[in-house]
């Protein structure tokens, strides 16, 4: 098995430089790759799957279920 490395909701926040409750509302709109859940109270993010996620929409490709026409969207 090769190694994955896994972060917390805190670490994600700390490195998006967002607060931690607005990387859940992200998980929970499909906006940030979703959690795997490690055991009944442990819920961790793969670091490789949030890299592949940025990398993809640094390119402009299309990610985590289309483009979104809501505030701050360009026209």
């Amino acid at each position: 098995m090769a190694d994955v490395a896994v972060v917390s909701v805190r670490e994600v926040a700390e490195l998006l430089g967002i607060n931690v409750r607005t990387v859940w509302r992200m998980a929970q709109r499909v906006e940030i790759p979703a959690p795997i859940r490690l055991g009944e109270r442990v819920v961790r993010w793969r670091l490789s799957d949030l890299r592949e996620h940025f990398d993809r929409k640094a390119e402009g490709k299309n990610v985590a279920g289309g483009t979104h026409a809501g505030r701050g969207a360009r026209r």
